[in-house]
């Protein structure tokens, strides 16, 4: 059974809000201090569950393995994939900055992992700060689950369903 339509458009909705929340800039907005925890939560929600619709169309794929559709299904794997990993970083990042600002830092600081954590930390802050990197991994991971999303809907609907899925069937398969 393909479980994979029914996982895989929970974390397009969540990475998709997280993507806009992150390129649009509203000054008012950006002053909340809460306005960073809920950008976080859709991507690290979205990251999660984007890991879960990856492992279920790699099963899926595996049925249609001898089929007209096989070049098309991997090069739709191979952009979820990229999806994936760009907004795994960006969720890592939020991650890290989260746990740094709470109590369970110090925990880590204590402990052997004390040289990684400050490494990580270090790192995840200046990524975390740096507001055109931010975006622009936004903006990427956005493209990736844009062009992820034509390919899926070629595979399901046929690459002529609408212009936008026939321009990325053309440029990315044929």
């Amino acid at each position: 059974m393909n479980i994979h339509p029914m996982i895989v458009h929970f974390p397009i909705a969540l990475l998709t809000i997280y993507s806009v929340l992150e390129l649009i800039r509203i000054k008012k907005v950006l002053e909340k201090p809460w306005f960073k925890y809920v950008k976080g939560a859709f991507v690290i929600i979205g990251s999660l569950s984007s890991s879960l619709a990856l492992s279920t169309g790699e099963m899926a794929e595996e049925l249609y393995e001898k089929s007209e559709l096989k070049n098309l299904i991997e090069t739709h794997s191979a952009w979820a994939g990229f999806a994936t990993y760009v907004f795994a970083i960006l969720a890592i990042i939020y991650a890290v900055h989260f746990i740094s600002e709470s109590s369970f830092n110090e925990k880590i600081r204590k402990t052997f992992l004390r040289s990684f954590w400050n490494f990580l930390t270090s790192i995840s802050e200046k990524l975390f700060t740096t507001t055109w990197l931010m975006m622009t991994a936004a903006f990427v991971g956005l493209v990736a689950l844009t062009v992820t999303g034509g390919l899926g809907g070629a595979i399901v609907y046929g690459p002529d369903v609408d212009p936008i899925v026939k321009i990325i069937y053309t440029t990315l398969v044929r």
